[in-house]
């Protein structure tokens, strides 16, 4: 297995006890048919044996029937984690939480993100990489998805790390579906971008698995923008003088 925090079932069974109201409410709406309840009080059963396949599928019926219920959307998202399949499982979440579940689901799934999202520890939790200076701003050699490698600017003031449309376009990163285009704010004014999630983002010794990113142009010479939704973790300096980054995972992490 891949080592996610979704080995237990008792987490997966206290979000469906919050929703055990609803459930009873569509076996009476859909009669005969197969419900949306129905599903999920078999892949209650599949979990409950290990079978996390079986429990994908029938969390992913129970959504196609009601898509606008954050609890599957969620109970989704736990066996796609279960699986290994990190970056189907972060869309779930991120759909569940659009969909306004109730405050405790709705703490679950963030603490599920973060999880999802935390960097990998290399060594001491730090790395040291060379930083190259054009046009007045720093740009520093990034490796996505452990394949290809971009060269990205470095701005701790977005709040946002963003692809270039045609690095993308080659790794296939596709839009996060459900989610809402993000506002960025460029030298040429106010404008959107699809959000998305790339696996692996990494600096140096240092990685952030299941990134988000928006899909947007990052301007002439480089493939993106490396902002806080990745720096935002870590204490960062650049030593001008050496022509360095240095990355340290914050206390927190």
């Amino acid at each position: 297995m891949d080592g996610t925090p979704f080995a237990s079932w008792a987490p997966v069974r206290r979000v469906l006890t919050l929703g055990l109201g609803v459930l009873i409410g569509q076996w009476l709406a859909f009669g005969s048919t197969t419900s949306p309840a129905d599903y999920a009080v078999r892949a209650q059963r599949a979990w409950r044996g290990a079978d996390y396949v079986a429990a994908m599928q029938l969390w992913t019926h129970a959504v196609a029937l009601q898509p606008a219920d954050p609890t599957f959307q969620y109970l989704r998202g736990t066996a796609l984690a279960r699986l290994g399949l990190s970056t189907s499982a972060l869309d779930a979440f991120q759909t569940a939480l659009l969909l306004q579940p109730e405050p405790d689901l709705a703490h679950r799934i963030r603490e599920d993100i973060q999880r999802l999202t935390a960097p990998v520890r290399s060594g001491r939790g730090e790395t040291t990489v060379a930083l190259e200076q054009t046009l007045g701003v720093w740009v520093v050699a990034v490796m996505l998805d452990g394949t290809r490698a971009g060269r990205f600017l470095v701005d701790t003031g977005s709040g946002v790390t963003v692809v270039s449309p045609r690095l993308a376009e080659e790794l296939g990163i596709v839009r996060s579906p459900g989610a809402p285009p993000v506002e960025l704010q460029t030298l040429g004014g106010r404008t959107t971008g699809p959000s998305a999630v790339v696996g692996s983002l990494r600096v140096g010794d240092l990685e952030l698995r299941n990134a988000p990113v928006v899909v947007h142009e990052p301007g002439p010479g480089v493939d993106g923008i490396l902002g806080n939704s990745f720096l935002g973790r870590f204490h960062v300096t650049v030593d001008a003088d050496r022509r360095q980054l240095q990355l340290r995972l914050l206390a927190r992490d």
